[in-house]
């Protein structure tokens, strides 16, 4: 089953963002593989940042 057209995220929490997900060796293997990235409140559910 293949879906050309579908784009996948990596959704994480915010405040996991806002750490692993700032330090330099991750922000190198994002850029390396193009993640696409959405932070959310885990809370509310609410989507706070999505990186392209």
């Amino acid at each position: 089953m293949t879906e050309p057209d579908r784009i996948l995220y990596l959704a994480v929490p915010i405040d996991i963002f806002n750490t692993f997900f700032q330090e330099r060796f991750t922000q190198a293997a994002i850029s390396h593989y193009a993640l696409k990235i959405i932070a959310y409140k885990p809370n509310t559910e609410e989507i706070i940042e999505w990186k392209n």
